[in-house]
Formats: structure tokens, C-alpha cells, sequence
């Protein structure tokens, strides 16, 4: 059965190379040790790393935005986003927010996930990621 854990500094490297964050390991590690983050870990069996999950804090309206949910290729579509978001959830709210948000350019499959998982669409902009071949998105969120 799998496990979540919060992150650790010695996780840094490993985060930095399974999340889409374009964030090296000593980046990693700052974030760890900071106060407007939090990040948590999913272990198989064996405590072998499969998953981050992170989200990052504003303070200003209470918010948490979800900066990367990654599990291993090889583990996906076995219920372990579901185990790491949940553990996102608790840890947003160890953090006093209210809302967690995101947004998922990729669409279909990743937003239908959000979607069963108690997040609704909040809104869309057209032009968010501009220079790309489809700069609109769908912003999502999740009462705490």
C-alpha cells in the first residue's frame, strides 16, 4: 500500500526531475524548507519515491495553487493521483488556505480527473499562455 509523506530536503533532486516545474534541486530544497509551500511525497511498498505533489501559498487572498502533481509513468492509472491529491488537500490546508487552484492547458483527461475529484471549473482565459498553439485554459479550484 502506498504512503504520503511530506517532502524532505534530501527529496530535491528527485522532485526536480519527475515534476514539470523547471525547478533544480537546490530550488527544491528552498521551497521544502520555506513557509509558502508545501509538498508531499508518495512511497510505494518499498519507500521508493512514485510521486510529488506541491502547491504553493498566497497569503494576500488565502489561495494555494497546485505547482505540480507527478506520479512515475509506470504507476499511473492505479488510484495513486487520487492518494497524492488528497494528501495536497491536507497539506494546502496545513497551510490556512481556503481554495486550492489550478489549471490544465492539456485538457480532457487531466481536467475530468480534477473534476471527480471535487475541484469545478472557475473560469477560462483565452489568452494565457501566449506564443503557444493553444494559449487557452481552464482555471480550476476546490473549496477547503
Amino acid at each position: 500500500m502506498a504512503k504520503v509523506r511530506p517532502a524532505r530536503v534530501e527529496d530535491a533532486a528527485w522532485c526536480a526531475e519527475i515534476t514539470a516545474t523547471g525547478r533544480n534541486a537546490e530550488a527544491f530544497a528552498q521551497a521544502i524548507r520555506g513557509d509558502l509551500e508545501a509538498w508531499v511525497v508518495l512511497e510505494d511498498d518499498a519507500g521508493q519515491p512514485i510521486g510529488v505533489a506541491g502547491c504553493q501559498l498566497w497569503r494576500w487572498n488565502r489561495a494555494a495553487w497546485v505547482m505540480d502533481l507527478s506520479i512515475r509513468r509506470d504507476r499511473r492509472g492505479h488510484g495513486q493521483g487520487r492518494i497524492l491529491l488528497d494528501a495536497l488537500l491536507d497539506a494546502a490546508r496545513g497551510l490556512g488556505a481556503l481554495v486550492l487552484l489550478d489549471f490544465e492547458p492539456q485538457g480532457g483527461q487531466l481536467i475530468e480527473f480534477y473534476l471527480q475529484n471535487g475541484f469545478r471549473i472557475c473560469g477560462f482565459c483565452d489568452r494565457y499562455l501566449p506564443g503557444t498553439e493553444d494559449p487557452s485554459v481552464v482555471f480550476l479550484s476546490c473549496d477547503l
